[in-house]
Order: structure tokens, then C-alpha cells, then sequence
């Protein structure tokens, strides 16, 4: 039996999907599924995210679609910043955004995303040995899924504790650079400024 394709639009600046997944074992059943996805300049297509809930079942298949539509643009108007902040390229103030915005909200959605695992990337090539075992560590926690409120819990103050970990890691050579820099400061004033710019985001306390 062919699949019904999912409905989708632009939104935003996004594209939002509603889809219609089949509920194992029902042949009549139909589970909404919401996905965004933000376009970069490449044309390559990054989904920023994808939400599931066993309470949104139907029996319409049609209805399902309209469903995982709607609950896509309440994705995008609610809790999903601009599509810029998944455009931009990356650095310690991203980076560390990501991961301390991720272990916040990994105890209400689906966290494993591909700029959180590229914000992983970047900051294992840019600490030094000493420190990245707290991005190994992190992102070894994401392997496994947690289908509990105490597993997700759990979760919740392992990534917080690790994150940081990682924000001060960050810190330490931040301070550094600025440190090399500012022996030729006019000539490095801009990095300068970008990187105490940076600093002031990665310092941000991990909200409880």
C-alpha cells in the first residue's frame, strides 16, 4: 500500500511537514508527525525538528496530516528560535548555546538533531585533550533513549552537569586567546571583540 505523501509548506522561514505515520499492528490508525526543516544557502535541508505523540492518533489519515501540520507551525511560533540561528557558522557561543539549550529541553522533546551533534564536532576540535572526554561524555548519553520521567530526569542532570563542565573549559581558552591577541591589540580588535562577545554567551548559566 503506497503512502500518503505529507502535507507541506513554508513557514516562517521554515518548511513545516505534517505526516501520517502508521500505528504498528493498526491497520486504521494513524499517528501525527510534525517536522521542520530550514533550507541553507547550499540547498541542503537540516531538520530542526520532529515531534511525535502517542495521544495524537486518529483513524482519518487525512486528519493525522492536518494534525502533524498544525502542530509543526506551533513548533515554529512557540519554542523554535529564527531560522538565522541554525544558518550561521559555528563558534564557542553556538555551540554552547546548543548544548546547554539541548539538555534543558531534553526531558520534553526529541533532542538528537544534527547541529547538536555538529556543535559536539566543533567543540571536540577546538578543546584541548584535557577536556574533551565532557564532550565524549555527552555525547555518548545521547545514545540511548530514555522512556521514563526518572531516565529522562536523570538525562536532564548529566547533560547539565557536563554542559558545565564544558562552559568552563570553554572559558579557560577563550581567556586564552584573548590573552595572545591583545599583545598586538589594534591589529586584533575585531577577533577581540567577537571573542569577548562569545564569552559573555558561553558564560550563561545552565537554567535549572
Amino acid at each position: 500500500m503506497l503512502e500518503t505523501p505529507p502535507l507541506e509548506r513554508s513557514y516562517k522561514g521554515y518548511t513545516i511537514s505534517g505526516g501520517a505515520d502508521r500505528v504498528y499492528g493498526h491497520d486504521m490508525e494513524w499517528q501525527a508527525a510534525a517536522r521542520v526543516w530550514v533550507r541553507c544557502p547550499d540547498n541542503v535541508s537540516i531538520e530542526v525538528e520532529r515531534f511525535y505523540d502517542p495521544l495524537l492518533t486518529y483513524e482519518d489519515e487525512d486528519l493525522a496530516r492536518l494534525f502533524g501540520l498544525f502542530v509543526a507551525e506551533l513548533a515554529v511560533d512557540n519554542w523554535l528560535p529564527d531560522p538565522w540561528y541554525y544558518l550561521r557558522p559555528m563558534d564557542f557561543a553556538w555551540a554552547v548555546d546548543i548544548i546547554r539549550r539541548a539538555a534543558v529541553e531534553c526531558k520534553e522533546r526529541e533532542i538528537r538533531r544534527p547541529k547538536l551533534y555538529e556543535s559536539l564536532d566543533f567543540l571536540e576540535k577546538q578543546l584541548d585533550e584535557k577536556s574533551t572526554w565532557l564532550v565524549r561524555r555527552y555525547r555518548r548519553e545521547l545514545r540511548w533513549d530514555r522512556r521514563n520521567n526518572r531516565e529522562k530526569e536523570e538525562l536532564r542532570e548529566i547533560l547539565r552537569v557536563t554542559t558545565r563542565g564544558i562552559q568552563f573549559a570553554c572559558v579557560g581558552l577563550i581567556v586564552r586567546r584573548l590573552n595572545e591577541l591583545a599583545i598586538h591589540f589594534r591589529e586584533n580588535k575585531p577577533s577581540i571583540d567577537n571573542l569577548r562577545l562569545q564569552l559573555v554567551i558561553v558564560r550563561r548559566p545552565v537554567p535549572l
